[in-house]
Order: structure tokens, then sequence, then C-alpha cells
């Protein structure tokens, strides 16, 4: 979604409540649903599952609120999912049937907005690839580098990520280890593909970080 379509977007959704989240603060449990459409204003959430054992399964989506919201709310179901905000977080909440209906005016909107999520399905399924056949460096390097092209800054030092992504978290995606995930970084840290900036992870080649992910 670019930023055209976000101000629209959010022109709509100032006219309703602000809801305001800590960081770590559970925003949706399996079980239930939003009291409407939510459409964030500013922060990051990760989007995960528990197995019956206790295992995470965080899937590799930091802005899943409002795209999440709006499926199960067109399909009356309620989530099999947690959100957890993992930077503070601030969302709009409007009614489903005014936000449906305001979409139905923007044709052009719910288009952008289509063509949004087949991509990012379409990355979901190209990745899962990597997640499947590959070792633990073309996971790790995958990952690191799907999140930094949709959630880094170009800085001086290279593309840092807006959020802190601990290694517990990037295992839960992996299927892997904590300490192996911490190795494969401390690799690419030493043949300085990655660095950190404070708890931030800046990829300072995405070139090598790609080949690297790829089978």
């Amino acid at each position: 979604m670019d930023e055209k379509q976000k101000k629209v977007l959010s022109k709509f959704f100032k006219n309703y409540p602000l809801i305001k989240y800590k960081k770590g603060e559970v925003i949706l449990k399996p079980g239930q649903e939003f009291k409407g459409i939510a459409f964030v204003k500013s922060g990051y959430a990760k989007m995960y599952t528990k197995s019956k054992s206790g295992k995470l399964l965080t899937l590799p989506i930091f802005k899943p609120i409002f795209f999440y919201s709006m499926i199960t709310a067109m399909m009356k179901k309620k989530s099999e999912h947690y959100i957890e905000a993992i930077t503070p977080v601030e969302i709009w909440m409007a009614p489903k049937e005014k936000t449906l209906a305001f979409l139905k005016t923007n044709k052009d909107l719910s288009e952008k907005m289509s063509s949004f999520v087949t991509t990012e399905m379409m990355s979901l399924c190209c990745n899962i690839t990597q997640f499947v056949f590959g070792d633990a460096t073309v996971k790790v390097s995958n990952i690191i580098h799907s999140i930094a092209e949709k959630y880094g800054t170009k800085t001086d030092k290279g593309t840092e990520i807006k959020f802190k992504t601990p290694h517990k978290m990037l295992a839960s995606m992996l299927g892997l280890t904590r300490e192996t995930v911490t190795l494969q970084i401390l690799k690419m840290e030493k043949g300085k593909i990655l660095a950190k900036h404070g708890r931030r992870l800046v990829v300072r080649n995405m070139d090598k970080l790609k080949d690297l992910g790829t089978l």
C-alpha cells in the first residue's frame, strides 16, 4: 500500500476512536474478534499461533492488523491467532459496515488493496520453499532479507529494520533453535553482511544477504 492510499484510509479512520497498546500487550487472542475494522496509525505487531505443547509459530508479517480485521470480519470468523504489539501500537477502530461501504465508493483503493494482498500471499508462498528445503543459513538469511526489504529504512550504515527482531522470534518463524539463529547472525556479522545499531539489525549488504537466502 503506497502513501497516497494510506492517507485516504487515514482520513476516513480518523473519524473513529483511537486505541493505544503498550509494547508486549496482546491485541487479539484466538476465539476473539475485532470490534470493527482496525487501521494502524503507528507501530508494529507480530502474529503467531501456539501448539498444544506451547510451541510458537510466528508469521513473517508485522503489519497484520488492518487486513486481518478485514478478512475475519468479511468471513464472519473469530481469530485463530494471537496478535501482540512489538512496539507501542495505535489503531483506529471503525464499524465494519461503514468501512466496507466506504471502500465500495473508492474503486481504485479497493483494487490496490486486492493487489497488495495478492502480492503478500505470493511473497509468503515463495518463501515457503526456502523455509522447507533450505538449511539454517538459507532460512535465516531469507527471513532477515524479507523483513528488511518490507520494514527497513535506508541509513548511512545500511538498511535498518525499524523494530527489534529477537533471535527467539526469528527462531519461531523458522522452526530453528534460538542458538542456531544466533550462530547464523554472528557469522553474517563477521562477514560484514549484518551489523547492529543498538538492539536493531542493520543489513549492510542486501545483495549478499539475498544470495545467501536463495536456494
